[in-house]
Protein backbone atom coordinates (compact mmCIF):
# COMPACT_ATOMS: atom_id res chain seq x y z
CA UNK A 1 0.00 0.00 0.00
CA UNK A 2 1.68 3.08 -0.96
CA UNK A 3 0.68 6.57 1.04
CA UNK A 4 0.51 9.88 -0.53
CA UNK A 5 1.60 11.97 2.43
CA UNK A 6 0.94 15.51 0.78
CA UNK A 7 -2.34 14.77 1.40
CA UNK A 8 -2.46 14.19 5.27
CA UNK A 9 -2.62 16.90 7.73
CA UNK A 10 1.26 17.50 8.59
CA UNK A 11 0.55 16.63 12.20
CA UNK A 12 -0.60 13.39 11.46
CA UNK A 13 2.30 13.02 8.99
CA UNK A 14 4.99 13.96 11.67
CA UNK A 15 3.89 11.75 14.36
CA UNK A 16 4.06 8.46 11.87
CA UNK A 17 7.39 9.43 11.21
CA UNK A 18 8.19 10.63 14.68
CA UNK A 19 6.63 7.52 16.93
CA UNK A 20 8.83 4.63 14.98
CA UNK A 21 12.20 7.08 15.63
CA UNK A 22 11.76 7.33 19.17
CA UNK A 23 11.06 3.81 19.32
CA UNK A 24 14.67 3.32 17.55
CA UNK A 25 16.21 5.66 19.13
CA UNK A 26 15.06 3.94 22.76
CA UNK A 27 16.14 0.68 21.96
CA UNK A 28 19.83 1.59 20.72
CA UNK A 29 19.78 3.80 24.65
CA UNK A 30 18.70 0.16 25.91
CA UNK A 31 21.16 -1.71 23.63
CA UNK A 32 24.09 1.46 24.89
CA UNK A 33 22.88 0.70 28.37
CA UNK A 34 23.30 -3.46 28.51
CA UNK A 35 26.23 -3.30 26.48
CA UNK A 36 27.71 -0.88 29.21
CA UNK A 37 26.09 -2.89 32.50
CA UNK A 38 27.20 -6.44 31.53
CA UNK A 39 31.39 -5.38 30.17
CA UNK A 40 31.49 -3.30 33.28
CA UNK A 41 30.06 -6.01 35.89
CA UNK A 42 30.75 -9.30 34.24
CA UNK A 43 34.31 -8.32 32.12
CA UNK A 44 35.16 -5.44 34.36
CA UNK A 45 36.33 -1.96 34.79
CA UNK A 46 38.60 -2.37 31.92
CA UNK A 47 36.26 -3.98 29.13
CA UNK A 48 34.03 -1.46 30.03
CA UNK A 49 36.54 1.52 29.04
CA UNK A 50 37.50 -0.55 26.27
CA UNK A 51 33.66 -0.26 24.81
CA UNK A 52 33.77 3.47 25.76
CA UNK A 53 36.76 4.21 23.74
CA UNK A 54 36.09 2.79 20.72
CA UNK A 55 32.90 4.42 20.71
CA UNK A 56 34.35 7.20 18.65
CA UNK A 57 35.38 4.47 15.99
CA UNK A 58 32.13 3.22 15.39
CA UNK A 59 30.08 6.46 15.11
CA UNK A 60 32.58 7.37 12.36
CA UNK A 61 31.74 4.52 10.71
CA UNK A 62 28.25 4.43 10.82
CA UNK A 63 27.94 8.12 9.92
CA UNK A 64 29.60 6.94 6.25
CA UNK A 65 26.89 4.41 6.19
CA UNK A 66 24.03 6.71 7.51
CA UNK A 67 24.98 9.37 5.06
CA UNK A 68 25.25 7.41 2.04
CA UNK A 69 21.89 5.72 2.86
CA UNK A 70 20.06 8.77 3.73
CA UNK A 71 21.66 10.13 0.28
CA UNK A 72 19.82 6.95 -1.33
CA UNK A 73 16.60 7.40 0.25
CA UNK A 74 16.60 11.13 -0.72
CA UNK A 75 17.43 9.86 -4.69
CA UNK A 76 14.73 7.23 -4.44
CA UNK A 77 11.95 9.57 -2.82
CA UNK A 78 12.71 12.14 -5.30
CA UNK A 79 12.12 9.49 -8.21
CA UNK A 80 8.85 8.13 -6.41
CA UNK A 81 7.27 11.83 -5.86
CA UNK A 82 8.09 12.40 -9.35
CA UNK A 83 6.07 8.78 -10.44
CA UNK A 84 9.09 7.07 -11.55
CA UNK A 85 8.37 3.73 -11.00
CA UNK A 86 11.55 2.39 -13.09
CA UNK A 87 13.46 5.03 -11.72
CA UNK A 88 12.67 4.41 -8.28
CA UNK A 89 13.81 0.66 -8.84
CA UNK A 90 17.05 1.10 -10.56
CA UNK A 91 17.88 3.38 -7.25
CA UNK A 92 16.67 1.01 -5.01
CA UNK A 93 18.85 -1.58 -6.58
CA UNK A 94 21.90 1.00 -6.47
CA UNK A 95 21.52 1.72 -3.25
CA UNK A 96 21.41 -1.89 -2.43
CA UNK A 97 24.46 -2.63 -3.80
CA UNK A 98 26.67 0.09 -2.79
CA UNK A 99 25.88 -0.12 0.86
CA UNK A 100 26.73 -3.54 0.41
CA UNK A 101 29.88 -2.41 -1.53
CA UNK A 102 30.64 0.16 1.72
CA UNK A 103 30.06 -2.18 4.30
CA UNK A 104 32.19 -4.40 3.10
CA UNK A 105 35.20 -1.81 2.58
CA UNK A 106 34.96 -0.37 5.87
CA UNK A 107 34.57 -3.40 7.57
CA UNK A 108 37.65 -4.75 5.71
CA UNK A 109 39.42 -1.49 6.48
CA UNK A 110 37.81 -1.23 10.26
CA UNK A 111 39.36 -4.68 11.33
CA UNK A 112 42.88 -4.63 9.42
CA UNK A 113 43.10 -0.54 10.64
CA UNK A 114 41.43 -0.88 14.24
CA UNK A 115 44.45 -0.74 15.58
CA UNK A 116 46.14 2.30 14.08
CA UNK A 117 42.89 4.03 15.10
CA UNK A 118 42.80 3.21 18.04
CA UNK A 119 46.13 4.74 18.73
CA UNK A 120 45.42 7.63 16.50
CA UNK A 121 42.51 8.52 19.68
CA UNK A 122 45.38 7.79 22.27
CA UNK A 123 43.74 4.88 23.52
CA UNK A 124 45.66 3.72 26.71
CA UNK A 125 47.56 0.97 26.57
CA UNK A 126 45.81 -0.82 29.64
CA UNK A 127 42.91 -1.44 27.63
CA UNK A 128 44.04 -1.22 23.78
CA UNK A 129 43.74 -4.89 23.77
CA UNK A 130 40.52 -5.24 25.02
CA UNK A 131 39.30 -2.58 22.93
CA UNK A 132 41.00 -4.12 19.83
CA UNK A 133 38.90 -7.41 20.83
CA UNK A 134 35.29 -5.02 21.19
CA UNK A 135 36.07 -3.35 17.65
CA UNK A 136 37.26 -5.75 15.16
CA UNK A 137 34.14 -7.92 15.98
CA UNK A 138 32.04 -5.07 15.81
CA UNK A 139 33.67 -4.81 12.26
CA UNK A 140 32.63 -8.51 11.85
CA UNK A 141 29.42 -7.68 12.49
CA UNK A 142 29.15 -3.98 10.75
CA UNK A 143 28.70 -5.89 7.03
CA UNK A 144 25.21 -6.75 7.92
CA UNK A 145 24.24 -4.20 10.33
CA UNK A 146 24.62 -1.62 7.85
CA UNK A 147 23.43 -3.06 4.41
CA UNK A 148 20.31 -3.63 6.65
CA UNK A 149 20.17 0.19 7.97
CA UNK A 150 19.94 0.58 4.22
CA UNK A 151 17.38 -1.44 3.54
CA UNK A 152 15.15 0.24 6.44
CA UNK A 153 16.01 3.90 5.03
CA UNK A 154 15.38 3.43 1.58
CA UNK A 155 12.26 1.31 2.38
CA UNK A 156 10.68 3.53 4.57
CA UNK A 157 11.69 6.67 2.36
CA UNK A 158 8.78 5.21 -0.27
CA UNK A 159 6.35 3.07 2.16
Amino acid sequence: MITDFTKEHPDKTLWRFWIPMMFSVMFQQIYNIADSMIAGKFAGEDALAAVGASYPITIIFMAFAVGMNLGASVVVSRLFGAGDRKGVKCAVTTAFASSLGLAAVLTVFGYFFSSNMMEWIHTPQNIMADALVYLQHWEILKLHCIFYWDHLLVISSWT
